[in-house]
């Protein structure tokens, strides 16, 4: 046996049940928890909605948003009350599709919320499963009708009436059964006997409580009896519940974090404090190598200035009438004039005038677009139309990598 099922008491309150032994009982389910880990929550029927639908063959990957659909159809999915919880279990599959028993669950009232619960589900999956297919059982006054496959619930709710196994309980039953027979998701899942587990009734009820049924009854000594195995369905835990675990994981992250880096940092200290003493030998010599070679790496950079200034003395791509030359060749036939060509160190000035601000344009794009000035970076502001409607321009150019090199 694992764990401990926390479910709702036939009269009122909770009662903890493992296996067929009841283990606490108390009127809130925070009692029930204490300072347990293992207890599963088995949330009320009446807090729930459980019905089965049959899905046209398709995607795995589609089901959830598909069931989910279903349940907004049914209107189960309220947005103005939070984030519903939608579990569903595969019940049966043919060449039609498959068919899928589900659970909704509003956002759950604060009282049913506890953070140490171990996890959660219904109290129709913790119950055992019924020999003949159906249940009746008692919650917190009021009488639960529930029909499983198997072990898993797919109709369950609670009964309107005065909650007393009388002949008004049993003739809702058979009008369940008899709408249910027209559901073709429950199509060959329909009960033959019920388990009857409503604790403290006479014989002479039962009596007349079966009579009036359209399925025999059987009665079970304990009423209480959870499945074998008490586990929560991850479908069905609360959004607060999720979180809180989320947090308190990532706490544990972030503690065990600090702890590793206290130890990297001691280790690193220490190791620090060892080796800090024959750094220090080798720090001291480096600098004075330094100190050494500093007048040296300093003449080697005035002479690399002195070499950029003189480039353009030399360097063939920076000699005045070449690039002048190319300039002229960058002209269009007619309509730019250049009025204007200075260079200062390797940069260049262009103040010319144009017929029209498009012939402008195009120069600069010619420059830009020249192999010979490609080590060039070209701009150029708007140029100034003039009242005869030529345009007046600047462009200039300077060396791409002007700004590393000074």
């Amino acid at each position: 046996m694992s764990g401990v099922a926390a479910i709702p008491a036939p009269d009122r309150g909770w009662i903890g049940v493992s296996g067929d032994s009841e283990v606490a009982r108390g009127p809130d389910l925070h009692d029930i928890i204490g300072r347990r880990a293992d207890v599963v929550v088995g949330v009320p029927t009446a807090e729930v909605s459980t019905f089965a639908v049959a899905l046209p063959p398709t995607e795995p990957s589609l089901h959830a948003n598909m069931i989910f659909a279903q349940a907004e159809k049914r209107g189960l999915v309220n947005s103005a009350d939070g984030e519903a919880l939608v579990d569903y279990e595969l019940i049966g599959n043919d060449p039609e599709g498959d068919t899928f028993a589900v659970t909704v669950m509003p956002p759950p009232a604060p009282e049913l919320i506890d953070k140490a619960a171990a996890g959660y589900t219904t109290s129709a999956w913790l119950r055992s499963a019924p020999t003949g297919g159906c249940s009746l059982w008692k919650e917190h006054g009021r009488l639960v009708f529930g029909v499983y496959h198997g072990q898993i619930p797919i109709h369950v709710q609670v009964l309107s009436g005065s909650g007393d196994p009388d002949k008004a309980a049993a003739r809702e039953i058979s009008l369940t059964l008899l709408g249910l027979r027209g559901d073709p998701a429950l199509s060959g899942h329909l009960p033959t006997e019920m388990d009857f587990c409503v604790p403290d009734v006479s014989p002479d009820v039962l009596q007349e409580f079966s009579e009036a049924l359209d399925i025999p009854v059987t009665q079970r000594v304990n009423a209480n009896a959870v499945t074998r195995r008490v586990e929560g369905r991850p479908g069905l835990l609360p959004h607060t519940v999720t979180e809180s675990r989320r947090k308190r994981k990532t706490g544990r992250r972030v503690v065990l974090g600090l702890l590793a880096l206290l130890v990297a940092y001691i280790v690193g200290v220490s190791w620090l404090w060892v080796d800090a003493r024959k750094k220090s030998e080798k720090i001291e010599s480096m600098e004075r190598q330094l100190s050494i070679i500093e007048p040296d790496v300093q003449r080697v950079q005035q002479v690399e200035q002195r070499w950029k200034a003189l480039e353009p003395a030399f360097e063939k791509d920076f000699f005045p009438l070449v690039q002048l030359s190319r300039i002229t060749s960058a002209l269009p036939g007619s309509g730019v004039v250049v009025r204007e060509y200075r260079t200062s160190g390797r940069d260049i000035r262009i103040t010319g005038q144009a017929r029209d601000v498009q012939l402008a344009n195009q120069l600069l794009d010619d420059l830009q677009a020249m192999k010979e000035f490609e080590r060039y970076q070209w701009s150029m502001p708007n140029p100034k139309v003039e009242k005869n409607n030529t345009a007046t321009f600047i462009i200039s150019g300077e060396p791409k990598n002007a700004g590393s090199d000074s």
